[in-house]
Formats: structure tokens, C-alpha cells, sequence
């Protein structure tokens, strides 16, 4: 790992010193973003609180990543190896990190306010049953305009899971180490929806809450989603099975299993639609939706219909 702020020391316990002001560890995974990496160090350095810890988890750059990240010196640790994808790079900053508190910023976000990280642990601070704190987040394009400021409402578990509404902005989420211990990192499985079904096992063991205040900004760039589509429809699916797996999940919630699954293909023909007109995978999952759940048929008809008439004014508007 390459040089770091030594912020805080483990007691014998395994415990962090410092219960009023806990260390903050924030993972930046990163792959070649030399021409983005800046405005997130920058937004996680010029944060008020005292006791930050910045890792990048380093892929293999070759673009230049490297050079700058040794440039900031102290100010940040980093490794940079070859990874199994996103979640693992983020969860092997995660087991070398020493904080109590737990975060990720993609390389290419960041905090938006210098006290973003105060407004989660200060809420954390007076809140010791909370697991996983948000808040609100703002998309932006490539040169930093707004494209949107995200969906947001108080988390609720079953609505979660039967209505795929998962509503927590990952560069806004803050969490317990201990949760984390207790029901795992992030599932190298999913190449997508990886924080989804992680906010789902954190939800059902523990407990989640919203803060209404803008604490990031993510970027997105020109097609960054469109050869997604197919694969986030499929996690959609592959994360509500999952969920219905785990112990605990209460009676009441396992007996709309078969709802959920249905909403949840509805969910990745959304996903399909929007991010590159997987046809294939609009027509399956409209299908199984019915099949699934005969109750939820309508709406999937209802929705494919919208689909099929928005990609024929699509195609016939042209480019």
C-alpha cells in the first residue's frame, strides 16, 4: 500500500480511540481516471471533519493515476494490484481500512459541501442504533452540469424489496463497520445493483435512515449506462432472489415473494428499455413478470406496450 495518514490505532479490543470524533475510512476505486480522480480526492481532503482516512483501491492504472496519486503523499493511502471488478477492489480498501465508519466514492464523484462527512457521523453520533445513513445526491454530465437531483424518501424495507425501490444514492451512504461485519461486503457477484442488494442485507439486519441534505454529486458520462442495460435488468432479478434466501426476513415480507420477483423483472425492463433497447431481454422479462405473479399481468402488458410505442416514435424520429 503506498503512504498514508496514520489516523487512528486499534486497542487490544480491536476498537477505534476516539468515540466522540470515529474515524472515517473512504475507499475510491479507481482504473485508469487520471482525467477525473482530482475533484474527488479534492472534495474528500477539503472536508471539515478531523479524521478522514482516503484509500484508493487501484486496479492496475497505466493512464497516469499512479503519479498523481503519489503527488498527494501522506494525505492518502493507496494500492494499486489487479482486482476481481468494483467490489472487490472496494471491499479490499474496506478490510484494510481502519475506521469505524465506512464509505465509497467512485473515481469519478465526490462530496459535494466540505461538511458532508460531519452531517453523516454527527447524525450517526446521536443516533446509535443506525446502521447506514444517506442523504440526497445530484447527477451531473461530464462538465459538471446538473442532469438531476436524486429520488429520495425515508427508507422502509419491505417497500425496498416488493417495489425494487431501493432510494438510498450510494456516494451519499455512510455505515457501521460492525454492520458490515455482520452480514458481509459487498457481493463480488454483481457487476451491477452491487449497493442495492447490499442495502438490502444492511436493512434487514440492522437499521437505516435519511437525512435531507445534499452530500454528493456523481458523474455521468455520455453512454456510461447504455451497455448496462441488460445486465442491471438480470441483477434486478438475481438480487430480489437473493434477499428471499437470507434468514430473517419476516414472515409477512416472504409471503409477497412472488410479487416482489414479479416487480422485480418489471423493474429490469426498465433497465433494458432505458440503457441500449435490450429487446430480448424486455419481451423475457414482460413474460415472466405475468408468469410470476398472474396478478401483476396487466402491468407488465401495460408497460410493454409503452416500451414497443416509445421505441417505434424512436425509431421513426430518427437520430
Amino acid at each position: 500500500m503506498g503512504s498514508g495518514r496514520l489516523l487512528a490505532a486499534r486497542d487490544e479490543a480491536g476498537s477505534l480511540s476516539g468515540t466522540e470524533t470515529p474515524l472515517v475510512s473512504v475507499v475510491v476505486p479507481c482504473l485508469n481516471r487520471a482525467h477525473l480522480i482530482v475533484p474527488t480526492l479534492q472534495s474528500i481532503l477539503g472536508q471539515d471533519y478531523p479524521r478522514i482516512e482516503c484509500i484508493v483501491a487501484d486496479g492496475g492504472s497505466t493512464d497516469g493515476t499512479i503519479e498523481i496519486l503519489e503527488r498527494y503523499g501522506d494525505a492518502v493511502r493507496w494500492f494499486s494490484e489487479p482486482d476481481e471488478g468494483h467490489a472487490d477492489a472496494i471491499n479490499k480498501g474496506w478490510l484494510r481500512s481502519r475506521g469505524q465508519i465506512l464509505a465509497w466514492l467512485n473515481a469519478d464523484d465526490m462530496w459535494v459541501e466540505p461538511d458532508a462527512v460531519s452531517q453523516a457521523v454527527g447524525y450517526l453520533g446521536e443516533h446509535p442504533d443506525v446502521d447506514l445513513v444517506y442523504g440526497e445526491c445530484e447527477a451531473v454530465d461530464m462538465e459538471g452540469r446538473l442532469i438531476a437531483r436524486s429520488y429520495h424518501h425515508e427508507w422502509d424495507l419491505e417497500h425496498a424489496v416488493v417495489h425494487c425501490d431501493y432510494c438510498i444514492p450510494q456516494p451519499t451512504s455512510f455505515i457501521r463497520r460492525r454492520v458490515l461485519e455482520r452480514v458481509g461486503w459487498l457481493d463480488n457477484a454483481f457487476v451491477s445493483k452491487k449497493d442495492h442488494e447490499l442495502w438490502l442485507r444492511v436493512g434487514l439486519a440492522g437499521t437505516i435512515r435519511y437525512i435531507p441534505a445534499l452530500l454528493a454529486r456523481e458523474r455521468i458520462g455520455p453512454g456510461y449506462l447504455a451497455h448496462r442495460g441488460d445486465i442491471t435488468a438480470r441483477a434486478c432479478v438475481a438480487l430480489t432472489r437473493k434477499f428471499f434466501t437470507l434468514e430473517g426476513v419476516p414472515p409477512g415480507l416472504r409471503a409477497q415473494r412472488r410479487r416482489a420477483l414479479s416487480n422485480s423483472y418489471l423493474e429490469g425492463m426498465k433497465w433494458a428499455y432505458e440503457c441500449g433497447r435490450h429487446w430480448s431481454t424486455i419481451l423475457g422479462f414482460s413474460l415472466w413478470a405475468a408468469v410470476v405473479d398472474p396478478s401483476n399481468a396487466a402491468r407488465s402488458l401495460a408497460n410493454l406496450k409503452f416500451y414497443l410505442r416509445s421505441g417505434l416514435r424512436s425509431r421513426d424520429q430518427g437520430p
